[in-house]
């Protein structure tokens, strides 16, 4: 049973990797699934069995690095509410060329959408929960977007201050922010 878990990871890994690899330089129509195989070493029956397309790869590549960072921080006795930003800030610096490729192809959704799973974001939860939950997926989920559109030229400690900046200065007089027409 673990070998073949093993071989499923080896799959998914190598495919991830080199899709990643050759979204550097082509666009996500002109990577044909068999040069994609071939590159990872990795057979058409394999990728169909695992996957059924391109954008699934990504997608639940996405989701296994978001898995990962919650692993991490939920595994740190030291972790403090007030440490979810910085340490998302510093996964994503970690994986800064996948994130980046996933904003290259306009596919930042993907992590929004992996952070809404994360958090536990469904239908059935009441209203202000579902509100709540989706301020903080989408929100940072731009902040992100926003970041590496900008070449991430804060390091993730750096944007973690603005961050907490905006959340003591900027909401606590929201009422500015919206100019009278």
């Amino acid at each position: 049973m673990q070998n073949d878990f093993n071989k499923v990871y080896y799959v998914e890994q190598q495919l991830a990797e080199t899709l990643i690899e050759l979204l550097k330089s082509m666009s996500l129509d002109e990577i044909s699934v068999r040069e994609l195989c071939v590159r990872a070493g990795v057979g058409r029956a394999s990728f169909y069995r695992h996957f059924q397309s391109k954008e699934e790869i990504l997608e639940r590549h996405a989701q296994f690095l978001i898995k990962e960072w919650a692993k991490e921080l939920e595994s740190d006795p030291g972790a403090k509410p007030w440490n979810v930003f910085e340490s998302l800030f510093n996964h994503i610096k970690k994986h800064q060329t996948f994130y980046e490729v996933l904003h290259k192809t306009g596919r930042d959704a993907i992590l929004r959408v992996s952070l809404r799973e994360k958090i536990g974001l469904t239908g059935k939860l009441p209203n202000e929960d579902a509100y709540q939950k989706v301020f903080f997926a989408d929100g940072i989920s731009g902040w992100i977007e926003e970041w590496i559109e900008r070449g991430m030229q804060e390091t993730p400690d750096e944007l973690n201050e603005l961050l907490c900046h905006y959340f003591n200065e900027v909401l606590s007089h929201l009422g500015k922010v919206f100019i009278p027409a």
